[in-house]
């Protein structure tokens, strides 16, 4: 118990949640934690350090808030030597959650975006090493949160409606743009279409698929580009199909929903066949059948390659 005099019992109004912390919503999974601490009662201490009156958690938001649900007056808290930057309080908030499964997109995004910034911004492998993830997974990461004003993007990746892979599709998409039609961009500036696409994808109007495929920006002329920012309920796939007439195909919908849909219209047709008696009916439906299956084969080659080109997702 060398360390005893640390531990001591605080007021938990005293008690503050960290505000470095990824986390923003505490209150996530304290069903459970509620229930071992009225069961077997405090088995770990928060760890906080002392600022003035108040003590700053760094490990342990989650027990801190079950422990507010279940009204408790005083809370035992571990007393560790406060940071001395805001870099240093960042990694060490990181190491004692950098192990937890159930952060949001948004907490993970955050944190290594201010790990890498702590860490010099070193090169993406070495930051990979240093959290113990995989190279794709900081660079991505760190390449969305370095691109956009921060305030463009955090309150929509925290309820899902951004992911951390359409943001990376729509940087290449707008490089894209301003590499094939920089009078456009130069004209309306860069930030009015990255703000409008951001909407547009909030909204439900663009899709990973829609902005994977810049076959739009090489299809579509200036004003057709323009006419589909300026309409805010205009759909990327809808405009594409305004100047393509292949896309018809697709009616708006994702290149996988049209597919499936094809192969279930041509599996309907072939169950409504009849076996007529006649040689030459049977004949006639079975060339149907041939070509239906060769059909069907085909969509799903192609459906098997399209999948494949997506996988890297």
């Amino acid at each position: 118990m060398e360390f005893s005099s640390n531990l001591i019992m605080a007021d938990i109004k005293d008690v503050i949640p960290n505000p470095l912390n990824p986390r923003t919503n505490n209150a996530i999974k304290t069903d459970e934690m509620q229930r071992v601490i009225k069961e077997k009662g405090w088995e770990v201490p928060i760890t906080c350090y002392q600022r003035g009156e108040q003590y700053i958690i760094l490990s342990g938001h989650r027990r801190w808030e079950a422990a507010k649900k279940l009204s408790h007056k005083k809370i035992p808290v571990y007393l560790v030597e406060a940071p001395k930057t805001k870099e240093e309080e960042q990694e060490r908030l990181g190491s004692v959650q950098g192990g937890k499964s159930d952060w949001s997109v948004y907490e993970w995004a955050k944190h290594t975006y201010d790990m890498w910034i702590y860490w010099d911004k070193c090169s993406f492998s070495e930051l990979a090493r240093k959290m113990n993830k995989s190279c794709a997974f900081v660079s991505l990461r760190v390449q969305i949160f370095n691109y956009y004003p921060h305030s463009e993007i955090e309150e929509n990746l925290k309820n899902n409606k951004y992911s951390i892979s359409i943001l990376s599709f729509l940087i290449k998409w707008l490089d894209t743009l301003s590499r094939l039609k920089p009078e456009l961009v130069e004209h309306y500036k860069l930030e009015m279409v990255r703000t409008t696409m951001l909407t547009k994808i909030e909204k439900g109007l663009v899709g990973i698929l829609d902005i994977k495929n810049d076959l739009f920006i090489h299809k579509a002329s200036n004003e057709q580009v323009e006419k589909f920012l300026k309409e805010p309920n205009k759909k990327l796939s809808e405009a594409l199909l305004d100047i393509d007439g292949y896309s018809k195909r697709y009616r708006g919908k994702s290149k996988i929903k049209a597919y499936v849909n094809e192969i279930n219209n041509a599996n309907d047709i072939i169950k409504r066949l009849g076996l007529p008696e006649a040689v030459e009916e049977r004949a006639k439906i079975q060339r149907i059948l041939n070509d239906y299956n060769g059909l069907i084969l085909n969509l799903k080659a192609d459906l098997q390659a399209y999948l494949n080109d997506t996988s890297s997702l």
